[in-house]
């Protein structure tokens, strides 16, 4: 696992125009995402850290936007309130920010107050909104348009109808984020992808893991890396686990909307420690995998064995578990299956073939003297004495 995609998407500039100079890149925020509960008629706060680091003093435009489910892969599509066809999931009007516009020294950090008030009459269930921060052009440039925003979301309680279905389970290959169902792989990655569909009027949050069974049974061990994220949801590391994480930076799936989450397979992960003392993952193949398994169960080769290659294919069954939270924290779990074959040159422990020719030509000696060499050698032996005992008859005559 990884960061969100959507929270990619906010940590680097929003470009909403064309030009030939951009002179934000310096900016970040954080968090990059909130979460309320509000009942209607009341109201809460949060604060937005802005940092400088552009080198010089900058000016910063605030603004507020509603947003819904982009596409499948869970980037958010923005609409200003005027926009909006429906105000059913719309909270930007319930924001108000305390700095409408602020300028920061360089590398000065601000924090920046806004408010949320829920409406006496708000729909119970899910609203969506997102506050920007946009720098100011430069004199007489015609500069870029650029922005970086924060996702806020609200859960009015009440009513709310949360239903929420596992709709497919894939395993495949993925390129350009297109990905492609197939079942025959000679090379890793592996992608698997459940797509789940949220018909409530709530966000949902549903996360799972793949667990990888061979088909001798066994779990496949150390196959994925899980992120690791504090409670403000930031992303803080990673760690190996024996499954493949569905959803581990817990993005959510907006009301109305269908979502892929896609866990990848990369290998059988071991750590690996830097000449700097930094920690990464690196990853075993198929065939280093099983030979290692090998060479676990026999550490030593007999004077007749020798280590030989050979092509396998083996049957894996992907084993998907994924739940969410629904009323009164009930979870509603689901669980699917599907298997695929991969194909892997595998080493293995068997006789030397030079040692068995060398015990056959042995073997072949040693027959060929006891049953051709040696009874002719006797028999040459026994006319040699009976030719003797001739010649001696006849001289003593």
């Amino acid at each position: 696992m990884r960061v969100p995609s959507f929270l990619q998407a906010f940590a680097a500039l929003v470009l909403v125009s064309v030009s030939a100079t951009a002179h934000a890149a310096g900016i970040s925020i954080s968090p990059l995402k909130f979460e309320y509960s509000i009942e209607t008629g009341k109201e809460t706060s949060g604060i937005v850290k802005v940092t400088n680091d552009t080198g010089k003093a900058i000016t910063l435009y605030t603004s507020k936007e509603d947003f819904v489910a982009g596409d499948d892969s869970g980037t958010p599509s923005f609409v200003k309130p005027q926009n909006q066809g429906s105000d059913e999931y719309a909270l930007s009007n319930w924001i108000s920010i305390e700095d409408k516009n602020l300028t920061l020294a360089q590398g000065e950090t601000r924090e920046i107050r806004f408010k949320i008030k829920a409406p006496s009459n708000a729909e119970p269930g899910g609203h969506y909104g997102a506050i920007f921060f946009s720098p100011a052009p430069d004199k007489g440039q015609v500069a870029v348009v650029q922005r970086l925003g924060a996702l806020v979301l609200v859960d009015v309680p009440g009513e709310a109808n949360v239903s929420g279905n596992l709709s497919s389970f894939e395993v495949g290959s993925s390129s350009d984020s297109k990905f492609q169902a197939k079942s025959e792989f000679q090379n890793f990655p592996i992608s698997f992808s459940a797509r789940f569909k949220n018909d409530g009027n709530v966000h949902l949050k549903p996360t799972g893991k793949i667990e990888l069974v061979d088909e001798t049974g066994e779990v496949l061990k150390s196959v994925g890396k899980e992120s690791v994220v504090n409670p403000q949801g930031v992303f803080i590391g990673e760690k190996l686990v024996d499954y493949l994480p569905v959803n581990d930076g817990f993005g959510n799936v907006l009301p109305k909307s269908e979502r892929r989450f896609e866990s990848l397979w990369e290998g059988f992960g071991y750590p690996v420690v830097n000449d700097d003392g930094t920690k990464t993952v690196k990853f075993k193949t198929l065939s280093e995998y099983y030979a290692d398994k090998t060479a676990e169960k026999q550490r030593y080769l007999k004077f007749y064995e020798s280590v030989h290659t050979r092509t396998v294919s083996r049957d894996i069954t992907a084993n998907l578990s994924l739940s969410y939270e629904g009323k009164d924290k009930i979870k509603k779990d689901f669980n699917d299956s599907e298997t695929f074959s991969v194909t892997y040159e595998e080493q293995y422990v068997g006789v030397d073939y030079s040692v068995a020719v060398f015990g056959i030509l042995i073997l072949s000696c040693l027959g060929y003297y006891l049953l051709i060499v040696a009874p002719r050698s006797k028999e040459r032996l026994k006319a040699e004495l009976l030719e003797s005992m001739r010649k001696e008859e006849k001289e003593g005559k």
